[in-house]
């Protein structure tokens, strides 16, 4: 009896790791993979310069796909932006430029603890406004948004850019935003 018994746990040892050894395959979990998770994960308002481009704005933020741990997402921006350009010519008259951008993006965010970074490309109506003359355009535009969390999601330090492909309209600047965001 006690051979048996011997022969069925050797067995058993030796049969375990390749009976077991797919279960735990299976049960491995990737944090970083995207999967439909449609929610509303947030807004905010803006102000950013850089010498001689100013811009605020506000936007909102909707994910379609996050990863498990919310690092990374791709979804859609929703945004208002106006700037304004100073143009300086040598020896005489500068003009003005605004520029008031209504944007449809798609947006992939990489989140860390407190850096987010943000790629957007999509379509914006641009009104352009130089002197007393104002233009409408329907234009394919791209941008980015590197953010530094100074609270938890709340007040944040932007880097950020966007440019759209009529003319030389676009901007680049530093400033803050302030709005409310989920992780």
């Amino acid at each position: 009896m006690m051979r048996l018994l011997n022969k069925i746990v050797f067995f058993g040892v030796l049969l375990c790791p390749i009976i077991v050894q797919p279960q735990f395959d299976s049960t491995k979990y990737n944090d970083n993979n995207l999967r439909f998770n449609p929610r509303f994960i947030g807004m905010q308002i803006e102000a950013v310069s850089l010498i001689f481009v100013n811009e605020i704005g506000g936007l909102v933020d909707f994910d379609l796909y996050s990863s498990a741990n919310k690092y990374y997402n791709l979804g859609i921006r929703l945004s208002l932006e106006y700037s304004k350009v100073l143009t300086l010519d040598v020896g005489g008259a500068g003009s003005d430029e605004a520029v008031l951008n209504y944007n449809m993006y798609a947006k992939h965010t990489i989140k860390g603890s407190v850096f987010w970074f943000s790629f957007l490309a999509g379509a914006s109506v641009q009104k352009q406004q130089d002197y007393s003359e104002t233009k409408t355009h329907f234009i394919p535009r791209a941008g980015f948004e590197l953010r530094y969390n100074l609270t938890d999601y709340e007040i944040a330090v932007l880097f950020k850019g966007a440019k759209s492909f009529v003319e030389s309209s676009g901007y680049l600047g530093i400033g803050f935003s302030l709005g409310f965001h989920l992780l």
